[in-house]
């Protein structure tokens, strides 16, 4: 099974989206899932001891501005183990780009978190929005790319980004054209 084209990207009407955990919480080690092969390829390891601070992957049937499945960011106390399907509701996106590429990041949290505690974005404690921007500024510093950090925008503009990425995905490769625009995310409102 192709983890990416074969798991719908929802099955409730959009209530929740199917997130795959590439890289659980806590570890330094990144993954990434190989469509074609239909493994997790480790692709490099972090340096000293920097880790992923959230559970990291991607939304199913989607492609995002870089030509990737679109990123997530599962906010949960514990790490979710690689591999694993977690349906969930996004609450915001935080603006990023990777060597001139838009790679933007949705945040969300599984279906079983309290919706009367976590519904929005602001619902998520400012001292964890702080460490996940910080943690993109960084986590790159030993390779020779170009990474720029924007703001979060709120869950419409989340919601926004999944719809398109995921129209995107609907196309046919031979037919797809993306364009990709550079802009520096800093100034985005």
């Amino acid at each position: 099974m192709n983890l990416l084209h074969d798991i719908p990207i929802t099955t409730d009407d959009f209530k929740t989206i199917s997130c795959i955990v590439e890289i659980p919480k806590d570890t330094n080690t990144k993954y990434e899932y190989d469509e074609n092969l239909e493994v997790f390829e480790l692709t490099r390891c972090l340096v000293s001891s920097l880790k992923y601070p959230i559970n990291y992957g991607f939304i199913t049937q989607t492609l995002a501005l870089d030509n990737d499945a679109l990123d997530v960011l599962v906010f949960n106390h514990d790490p979710i183990e690689r591999g694993s399907l977690v349906k969930c509701r996004p609450l915001g996106i935080l603006e990023f780009e990777d060597n001139g590429e838009i790679d933007n990041k949705v945040l969300a949290v599984p279906y079983w978190s309290p919706q009367e505690k976590y519904s929005q974005l602001s619902d998520i404690e400012d001292s964890h929005l702080k460490i996940y921007k910080h943690f993109f500024r960084i986590y790159k510093l030993d390779r020779s790319s170009t990474s720029k950090v924007g703001e979060w925008q709120n869950g419409s503009e989340a919601f926004e980004t999944i719809r398109q990425s995921h129209e995107r995905w609907k196309v046919p490769p031979r037919n797809q054209e993306i364009k990709v625009t550079s802009h520096d995310p800093s100034t985005s409102k």
